[in-house]
């Protein structure tokens, strides 16, 4: 296989982003110690070596085409591989080393069904005029819901603060609200954006602001930075280059804040971007495996049908683990809540390949669309899948929507955009053919 100049930038930079992120999570000890962030002081030869191991993913990301599989793949990579640094320090009292393996295994399966693409299903055929009227179907209810919200009431305040359950509203209206932020909202944007209507995408990133005052979520206000940045890197770069470039350009971002720039004296850039986008999802692994090392394991209890049937001993999970650790509410990914809680390190490899075949309907239901669709469309999804359980993912948070909506939207194509060349109509035509002169030619004749 001969590596062509792009599979070495995609390489290259996963490297400079696995390199980062040991510099970003030594940052974030010694400015977050009460999130149980772990100061790697003393860096030894065998965490570095331990943690180099995660190289062996490199090659699959190179030789790998994009797809949303990818897209998640790369994001449970950045997980993991901060899972694994940190775990060589952790104060926790779990099997450490056991633990490192069954989440690397656990990448390793949930990885396989991800990043398979090729597998055709059946679409129907829809036409442009049809999906712009689906489109207006889901405007009209975004505001509709919008509207809704506003009557239970409003409350501006602090993101990480109390502000955000000042509102008491139906459990049905929720749930619609973080369908809308987590895919209505991020869909519409992409199918303006990709078709250039420039004013329709600012309206529907003006939209997803005015849910601020409802959700009092951080999601909200990432939303309207959040979306036009994939959608621009995307349409720069190679998709499966702009992937890594997703990640490492934010955190970079940060640490220069933090670091070099000095003006990030309250911490507010370096913990939205370092610690909440880039170090929590490796952090809940640390703290799930501590929490179950010792008590009894969910067994998908935490799944609302089967809380309801057989019963649970445990109430939400994050609020739970919040209770213990005193440092946030923990929701985590697929990896910790349907494999570590659910079914213990050994077999968290095989949920996580369950999770990654489940997962993969996305990727066979958008392999038709431009990966600038699918990035953009998803950019609130992927977040989703990395801080919450999958099961919530795909109900509460749209991600099951957002499939739907893929599979009906037709292809697009960049010269649809354009102005059509139009065709001459026959009466045209006619006068055209009187206007030409005819040209006498000579008969052909055979010898």
């Amino acid at each position: 296989m001969r590596l062509t100049r792009e599979d070495l930038a995609i390489g290259g930079s996963i490297l400079a982003f696995f390199v980062m992120s040991i510099a970003s999570l030594i940052a974030c000890g010694y400015v977050f110690p009460a999130m149980h962030v772990w100061r790697s002081d003393g860096i030894t030869a065998q965490a570095v070596l331990g943690t180099a191991v995660m190289v062996v993913f490199v090659p699959a990301f190179v030789a790998g085409r994009f797809s949303f599989g990818y897209l998640v793949s790369f994001a449970l990579l950045s997980a993991v591989f901060g899972f694994v640094w940190l775990s060589f320090f952790s104060g926790f009292d779990y099997p450490h080393a056991f633990a490192r393996w069954a989440m690397i295994a656990a990448l390793a399966a949930a990885i396989v069904p991800l990043m398979v693409r090729d597998f055709r299903i059946w679409r129907p055929e829809l036409s442009e005029a049809a999906l712009n009227r689906i489109v207006l179907v889901l405007l009209a209810v975004s505001f509709a819901v919008l509207i809704a919200d506003v009557s239970y009431g409003t409350s501006l305040g602090d993101p990480y603060g109390p502000a955000r359950n000042a509102v008491t509203r139906p459990s049905p209206l929720n749930y619609l609200t973080g369908i809308i932020i987590g895919a209505l909202l991020p869909y519409l944007f992409a199918h303006f954006a990709t078709r250039h209507r420039w004013t329709a995408a600012a309206c529907v990133l003006l939209l997803a602001l005015c849910f601020y005052p409802v959700v009092n979520n951080k999601t909200i206000l990432l939303l309207p930075i959040w979306l036009p940045f994939l959608f621009w890197l995307f349409g720069q770069f190679n998709p499966r280059l702009a992937t890594v470039l997703a990640f490492l350009i934010p955190m970079m971002i940060g640490l220069a804040a933090f670091f070099v720039l000095a003006a990030d004296k309250d911490d507010v850039l370096f913990s939205a971007i370092n610690l909440r986008f880039i170090a929590v999802p490796s952090l809940a692994l640390d703290h799930y495996a501590d929490f179950f090392a010792r008590r009894e394991l969910t067994h998908f209890c935490q799944v609302s049908i089967l809380r309801h049937l057989n019963g649970c001993g445990y109430g939400e999970l994050g609020p739970t683990l919040a209770a213990v650790y005193r440092d946030g509410n923990f929701n985590a990914s697929f990896l910790a809540t349907e494999g570590i809680a659910s079914v213990g390190l050994l077999l968290a490899p095989i949920s996580a390949f369950v999770c990654g075949v489940i997962l993969s309907a996305g990727s066979m239901a958008s392999r038709h669309l431009s990966p600038q669709f699918v990035a953009v469309s998803s950019g609130i999804a992927v977040q989703a899948i990395m801080n919450v359980p999958l099961t919530t993912a795909l109900l509460s948070n749209g991600l099951g929507l957002l499939f739907l909506l893929w599979w009906l939207t037709p292809e697009w194509r960049a010269e649809f955009s354009r102005s059509p060349v139009r065709t001459a109509q026959p009466a045209e035509l006619v006068g055209l053919a009187a206007s030409v002169k005819p040209r006498l030619v000579a008969p052909h004749v055979s010898s």
